[in-house]
C-alpha cells in the first residue's frame, strides 16, 4: 500500500516534478488531529505541514481535512485573512492535505505563560490583531462546495447548543455540575437577531493563529468550521482572553485587552453587530466546559491519558459559575 510519505510527495510533484518529500514527522505541539510536517526540496517552499484522516477512521467531522483544506483553500487572498495556502491534496492511503508551513508559533497567552512568555505589547497587539482578523472573515459567507455537492449547511443557534450539549451528556455529571443548569438558561433565551449566516472557524482563539512576531501569518485548526451566527467566534474568543476562567492553569497575562476593548476593536473594524453579547460569553463558556468534563472522563476512564486532566475542576466549576450568573443577570 502507498504510505502517505510517497502519496503527499507525489501529489506535491504535479506541482513541482522535482519535488522531494523527508520523513513526515509529527509537529511539535500540534494536538488537532493528525498533523505532521516534513522538509521539501526541489519545491518553491521548505517544509510542508500535512493534515491527514486518522488510518481506519471515516473522513468525515473533524476526520474531514479535505473539507478543512475547502475553506483555507477559499479564504486565499481575502482581505484581512491569513491563512496557509494548500499545495497538495490525496485521497490514498487516507484522504490528506499539505499547506505551507506559517512562520513563528502560535501561543495561548493565559494557557501557555507558564512556557511562553511575551512581552505585554506584543499580547496587545497579537491580540488586536486576531480580533481585527475576525470581524475580517465574518465578511465572509460562503465557500464554494466541491463538484457535485451543495453549499455547506446553515447551522442555528439552536443546533449550536444542541452539538455541545451532546458534549456536555457525554461527560460525567460530577464533573460537570451545573451544566444542565446553563445548558437550559441559553436554551430558555435564545437571541433573536436575524443576523445573515457568516463563515465562522468554531475554535477562534489567539492559540490557533501562528504570529510572526506581533504579524499573523497563518489562522490554522479549521476542524469545526461552519455557517452560523458571528457571535459563536466572539465568544469563544473572549473566553481565552479572560484569565479568571482558568484558575489553576491559567495566569493574568499583561498586554491582554478587555472584553470590552475587544467588542470595541471587533465592532471597529466591521465586525457584525449583535445583541445581547452575554449569551455568546456563556454559550462560550458551556461549550469549554463541556469540552473539558468530557475530555477528564475519557481520562479517567482510561481511553486516552493526560494527567494534565486533573487540574480541570476547578476551571470548569469556574466557567459554568459565571455562565449562570451571566444569565442571570448577577
Amino acid at each position: 500500500m502507498t504510505s502517505l510519505r510517497d502519496a503527499v510527495e507525489r501529489a506535491l510533484q504535479q506541482r513541482w516534478p522535482g519535488a522531494s518529500l523527508d520523513a513526515l514527522r509529527p509537529l511539535e505541539g500540534g494536538r488537532s488531529g493528525v498533523t505532521l510536517i516534513a522538509d521539501v526540496a526541489g519545491a518553491d517552499l521548505d517544509r510542508v505541514v500535512v493534515k491527514a484522516a486518522p488510518e481506519g477512521r471515516a473522513a468525515v467531522g473533524r476526520h474531514d481535512v479535505l473539507r478543512q483544506a475547502r475553506v483555507i483553500a477559499a479564504l486565499a487572498g481575502v482581505d484581512g485573512v491569513v491563512v496557509p495556502e494548500v499545495v497538495a491534496t490525496g485521497e490514498d492511503p487516507v484522504a490528506f492535505f499539505a499547506m505551507t508551513c506559517s512562520a513563528g508559533e502560535a501561543v495561548e497567552p493565559v494557557l501557555d505563560a507558564a512556557h511562553v512568555q511575551l512581552a505585554p505589547a506584543l499580547v496587545r497587539d497579537r491580540a488586536v490583531a486576531a480580533t481585527q482578523m475576525l470581524a475580517a472573515l465574518h465578511r465572509f459567507e460562503q465557500v464554494p462546495p466541491p463538484p457535485g455537492a451543495t453549499v455547506e449547511p446553515v447551522t442555528d443557534l439552536a443546533d449550536e447548543l444542541r452539538r455541545w450539549q451532546t458534549t456536555a451528556d457525554a461527560a460525567d455529571p460530577t464533573i460537570l455540575v451545573g451544566g444542565t443548569t446553563l445548558a437550559g438558561l441559553l436554551a430558555a433565551r435564545l437571541p433573536a437577531d436575524d443576523l445573515p449566516p457568516v463563515l465562522v472557524h468554531g475554535d477562534y482563539r489567539l492559540g490557533n493563529i501562528v504570529f510572526d512576531g506581533p504579524r499573523p501569518t497563518g489562522l490554522i485548526d479549521w476542524e469545526i468550521w461552519g455557517r452560523t451566527h458571528p457571535g459563536v467566534d466572539l465568544g469563544w474568543l473572549l473566553v481565552f482572553c479572560d484569565p479568571a476562567l482558568f484558575p489553576g492553569i491559567g495566569v493574568p497575562v499583561a498586554g491582554l485587552p478587555s472584553a470590552e476593548e475587544l467588542l470595541d476593536l471587533y465592532w471597529s473594524h466591521g465586525g457584525c453587530r449583535f445583541e445581547d453579547v452575554a449569551w455568546f460569553a456563556a454559550f462560550g463558556r458551556f461549550k469549554m466546559a463541556a469540552i473539558m468534563a468530557h475530555n477528564l472522563r475519557r481520562h479517567r476512564e482510561g481511553r486516552h491519558i493526560d494527567p494534565f486532566q486533573e487540574k480541570l475542576p476547578p476551571t470548569i466549576e469556574q466557567l459554568v459559575t459565571t455562565g449562570i450568573d451571566m444569565l442571570r443577570g448577577r
